[in-house]
């Protein structure tokens, strides 16, 4: 009884043969087409009702395991399970129907225009397997709330967000370097936007005609902002460009990075900044105040800004001279040019004389004196006291939106008031 027992198992067992198909090969499995890539992997191709001209289901739920099963009279059950890595290019481009998909562990990276155009997806979830998303990847995604990016993609191609008119909340992980072409651009109903201090390369026309973008912070390792990086974002009102930009859009034929900005009334330039190109500001005609942080006036280029110009620009302590040199940009477009307190005359004292210091400047938290100072008093742009501290040697300025202020310092009956920067 036992050895006909095995028998019959082996029998069965023989009766079921691997079906290992060529690379290249395509197979349906839970409606959904699947392209052979290696010996146990596949990507996917599209789903089977839209291949074959209906509509594409409102749901998909990709799974992690595609399982190739075939019965074949006088030859047997042929069996094979792939793992699904992959999402091809345009895979369910043009899916209008499609309101939610499912993207396994399994897939690390996403092809071209895998999403464009599917006018009915409202949210999606990338997984942290996935390490690379193609070009325009959810491109004319206009149903499209928000979208959080994890941490294992280290960039985000060009047009991956573009003309996601809905979308309203993007999350960039730290593990992303660079951002690319029309990445965001025209997402009309996006607000705000934190770029992490990874990031070093945000390439042109980014953020283009988002018009409700109100608050951007950039990070501190930024070295340049490109062409219409934030051109016709017409409610941005202030914007800090961080220490570590060298040049903003600095070729004299590019296109303007902050053109069309019709609602800018402040802007912060930090202090390596060296080139300010051809009709970056062109048509921030509203523009009020300008601070630059570099003791050496950056170059400007045609149109760099528009004229004439009403705002004031404010200079380091002892380089009003250098901005207003007789063949400077900086003395024909501004005629109200002021410097940054350098104590003395004003009844400001300057604290360095009495050896006090403060740091870290920028900051995203505290700052630490090197010693008891008995009032300080943070205020805005505008003189205007937000708080005072008194007998403190660190304060903690993390609640405060990313922006300049000024640290006015009083010890010992001396005044000195210094520039802060909050990232």
């Amino acid at each position: 009884m036992k050895r006909t027992l095995l028998l019959i198992c082996t029998l069965l067992c023989a009766n079921v043969l691997s079906a290992q198909l060529p690379i290249g090969s395509g197979f349906y499995y839970e409606d959904i087409m699947y392209e052979v890539t290696s010996e146990n992997e596949v990507k996917v191709c599209h789903p089977r009702s839209y291949y074959e001209g209906g509509d594409c289901p409102s749901s998909i739920e990709i799974p992690s395991v595609a399982i190739y099963h075939m019965e074949i009279p006088g030859q047997g059950t042929f069996h094979e399970e792939y793992s699904v890595t992959s999402i091809r290019d345009s895979a369910f481009c043009d899916c209008s129907s499609l309101t939610s998909v499912s993207i396994p562990n399994s897939v690390t990276s996403i092809g071209d225009q895998a999403f464009a155009h599917c006018s009915s997806l409202t949210s999606v979830t990338i997984p942290n397997s996935v390490t690379s998303i193609g070009n325009s990847v959810f491109w004319d995604c206009s149903s499209l709330i928000s979208v959080t990016i994890p941490n294992s993609v280290t960039s985000i191609s060009p047009g991956a967000f573009s003309d996601c008119s809905s979308l309203t909340s993007v999350t960039i992980p730290n593990s992303v370097t660079s951002i690319g072409v029309y990445a965001f651009s025209y997402c009309s109903s996006l607000t705000s936007i934190t770029i992490p201090n990874s990031v070093t390369t945000i390439e042109g026309w980014t953020f283009y005609g988002c018009s409700s973008l109100t608050s951007v912070t950039l990070g501190n390792s930024i070295t340049s902002i490109q062409c219409a990086t934030f051109a016709n974002c017409s409610s941005l009102t202030s914007i800090t460009i961080p220490n570590s930009v060298t040049e903003i859009a600095s070729r004299e034929w590019s296109p303007g990075a902050f053109e069309g900005c019709s609602s800018l009334t402040s802007v912060t330039f930090g202090e390596s900044l060296a080139e300010i190109g051809a009709n970056a500001f062109a048509t921030s005609s509203f523009l009020q105040n300008i601070t630059c942080f570099g003791t050496n006036p950056p170059i400007l280029y045609n149109n760099s800004f528009p004229y004439p110009n009403i705002a004031t620009v404010t200079v380091p302590c002892g380089s009003l001279e250098a901005y207003s040199a007789p063949t400077s940009f900086w003395n024909m477009l501004f005629t109200d040019r002021i410097e940054e307190d350098c104590g003395g005359e004003t009844g400001l004292e300057d604290l360095n004389a009495v050896e006090i210091s403060f740091f870290p400047n920028p900051t995203n938290s505290k700052v630490t004196f090197n010693q008891a100072i008995e009032k300080i008093e943070l205020m805005d742009l505008a003189g205007k006291t937000l708080r005072t501290f008194r007998n403190e040697s660190e304060i903690n300025i993390e609640q405060l939106p990313a922006g300049v202020y000024y640290l006015r310092l009083t010890n010992n009956e001396k005044q000195s008031l210094r520039k802060l920067i909050k990232e």
